[in-house]
């Protein structure tokens, strides 16, 4: 059966969701940068500014010598979920069988759906108009045979649109283009490839063989050749659902005092904890973002020797967390605690342990989240979360 593979994107996801936000940045050089530091590397960057020589991974200094005019937007990680998890309930809507691509880009397979939703011209078509819509930001599509040319289809546009490669073609649209445009190909690859043995389009990788290529690529040489002839056998994958316990704290106002700090973090170990005993299950590792006022964001993993449910044990393992990603003195703005590889809490009680102790710890947790359960989650707390 032939394949409907469409790869969705949205440019330069940060500035357009930032000039959705706010209109007069329209026509200006922006770029989102982590921090204002003259070290600070930009993460994305408009077309504008890239017109003039910045490229994402630039320092801010160099960025401004290339663009005097250059505008930095501090990130805003919140407003990118919410405007990922948009995109993604319009995926669903078409087909169970799509997968993320980075920010603002994901695969759909449209494969076998023509007399449901129509040609995938079509499905593209409503898409970006429901992107419009929605979110008030540009979109590319591209439309082929596999994941590979569809991606590089969508990136073959210089402006939003969509693209659509006739099946069984995908070998002679991609012929002619930039030996660079091939995915994963990197940068100092093809250099070498056009340094070495000059080789500038597709097409030309095409007509050698993987003996020739070895010398320059190694055992990337199959997988590159076979992708040169437009050839892509990977098909979608949708995201692994794992059982994962998020709670997170946007601070009303930014700040570094330790003991506001540590206590948003405490009543987020509080409902992480209720969470997991709901659902009967402990975790074995958790996870700490930071994100600092300027938009700078850390983030620390920490493994525990046996699955945590109850709020103490996890109040004090987000506070070694704390210590280990709180690195700056740059005002805090979110806070996100998350549990991980979660498991049925053990049994086997320790061979050297004091049984009234576990016992008692169980029991007042218990007795806390029947309160709880019954006054409301404010009803009672932790004195150092208050």
């Amino acid at each position: 059966m032939t394949r409907d593979i469409l790869h969705l994107a949205v440019p330069d996801f940060d500035v357009a969701l930032a000039r959705a936000v706010d209109p007069s940045l329209r026509h200006r050089p922006l770029a989102v940068a982590a921090g204002q530091s003259q070290g600070s590397l930009l993460r994305c960057v408009s077309d504008e500014a890239r017109r003039d020589g910045v490229i994402a991974g630039m320092n801010v200094h160099l960025a401004r010598k290339c663009c005097p005019a250059l505008q930095l937007l501090t990130p805003r990680p919140e407003l990118v979920s919410k405007a990922g998890q948009v995109l993604q309930n319009l995926a669903r809507h078409y087909s169970p069988l799509w997968e993320p691509n980075g920010e603002g880009r994901l695969f759909l397979d449209l494969t076998g759906s023509r007399r449901l939703l129509g040609s995938p011209l079509d499905v593209a078509t409503r898409l970006e108009r429901q992107i419009a819509d929605r979110l008030r930001v540009p979109a590319m599509c591209g439309v082929a045979g596999n994941k590979l040319v569809a991606r590089m289809a969508g990136s073959y546009l210089d402006r939003p649109g969509i693209c659509d490669v006739l099946r069984g073609s995908e070998r002679n649209f991609i012929a002619p283009l930039a030996v660079s445009s091939l995915p994963g190909i990197g940068r100092m690859r093809s250099e070498r490839l056009l340094q070495d043995l000059n080789l500038r389009r597709v097409e030309q990788i095409a007509a050698l063989s993987i003996a020739q290529l070895e010398p320059i690529c190694g055992p990337f040489s199959a997988l590159l050749q076979q992708r040169s002839h437009g050839i892509d056998p990977d098909p979608v994958r949708p995201p692994q659902r794992k059982m994962i316990v998020t709670e997170e704290a946007l601070l009303e106002k930014a700040s570094n005092e330790e003991t506001a700090i540590r206590a948003a973090l405490g009543r987020l170990a509080e409902r992480c904890g209720l969470h997991l005993r709901r659902l009967g299950r402990g975790s074995k590792r958790l996870r700490l973002v930071l994100v600092y006022a300027d938009g700078y964001s850390a983030e620390r993993r920490l493994t525990l020797a046996a699955p945590c449910h109850l709020d103490l044990d996890l109040m004090t393992a987000a506070d070694e967390l704390l210590q280990r990603a709180w690195q700056r003195r740059i005002r805090l703005r979110l806070l996100r605690l998350s549990c991980e590889q979660l498991v049925a809490p053990s049994r086997q009680l320790s061979l050297f342990s004091a049984p009234q102790t576990t016992r008692a710890s169980d029991t007042l947790q218990s007795a806390l989240d029947e309160l709880r359960y019954r006054f409301g989650n404010q009803s009672l707390g932790w004195g150092r979360n208050i």
